[in-house]
């Protein structure tokens, strides 16, 4: 997947870069319904997917986790926060 080895690469240059390469594919966050985990106290935190706008899923789940830390996604607040920011950046329009 080749938008899943930029997500990795931007992984390694900061957040910054992160979403800059998720703006530049399009790809987003987004929650997965009815599907939920829970961190190491036992909260209950949403699953997160990133997706293009087609639905097509960009990221294995190794990657995946290291996005959703790296965004600090928690909730689906943060998600649509970080949808936000995405959206919002320069490379979106590119």
């Amino acid at each position: 997947m080749v938008i899943q080895d930029d997500i990795k690469d931007a992984l390694d240059e900061g957040r910054s870069e992160l979403v800059r390469v998720l703006a530049t594919n399009r790809a987003l966050p987004t929650v997965v319904a009815e599907s939920s985990g829970s961190d190491l106290l036992g909260s209950s935190t949403p699953t997160f997917r990133i997706e293009t706008p087609d639905g097509t899923s960009v990221a294995d789940r190794q990657t995946r986790s290291q996005v959703v830390d790296a965004l600090e996604l928690r909730s689906e607040d943060d998600c649509e926060a970080i949808r936000e920011e995405i959206r919002g950046h320069d490379a979106w329009d590119a």
